[in-house]
Formats: structure tokens, C-alpha cells, sequence
């Protein structure tokens, strides 16, 4: 499931996505130039994509990927981690744009 964010305006596009991911019970891994950020449900300190190893990687229920700065920014979850209640919101609030 992705879900885009196309907010004008410096930092925009990520502050929103980070507020819709606090909304829907996600937590968002730190900021790191060029980088996916992770994402798991539950309230985690996740850290920088290049301190992750692949197991903490292949864990994440989903990324934040795009341009932090200027946006767009997509925030994708995986349907193989994604809790039942999170998929009935999403759709119930038209937010789902398909799958990653």
C-alpha cells in the first residue's frame, strides 16, 4: 500500500507524511539524506537507514522514500505486516493508492 504526499514548501511533503504515520500508529526511522527511511507499527527509535542491518531492514513494515526536502514522499507498507484495523482506516479515509 503506498501513499503519496505532494505538500509544497521545504519540508512539506515529509512533515506531513510523518504526521499521517503518527496518525495511523506508525513510527518513522531518523532522517538521512538520500536515504528510505523505516518504518514499523508501534512507537520505536529507528535508526538511520546505513546503521540498520539487513535483518533490522527485512523487519520494517514499510519505508518513506522521495525527496524529504521538496517532496513528493511516499510511505509504503507492507501488506505482509499491515494490521487488519490499519487497512479498514485507510480505506474508510480513501488514502490507499495500491500496492508497492
Amino acid at each position: 500500500m503506498k501513499v503519496v504526499f505532494n505538500d509544497a514548501g521545504d519540508f512539506a511533503a515529509v512533515r506531513a507524511a510523518e504526521d499521517w504515520c503518527a496518525k495511523h500508529g506508525l513510527s518513522v526511522g531518523a532522517m538521512e539524506r538520500g536515504k528510505p527511511r523505516g518504518l514499523l507499527f508501534g512507537d520505536y527509535a529507528i535508526a538511520k537507514w546505513h546503521n540498520l542491518r539487513q535483518a533490522d531492514k527485512d523487519a520494517l513494515h514499510g519505508t518513506m522514500t522521495g525527496d524529504m526536502r521538496n517532496g513528493p514522499v511516499t510511505v509504503a507498507v507492507s501488506p505482509d505486516f499491515t494490521p487488519a484495523e490499519f487497512v479498514q482506516m485507510a480505506l474508510r479515509n480513501n488514502v490507499l493508492k495500491g500496492q508497492p
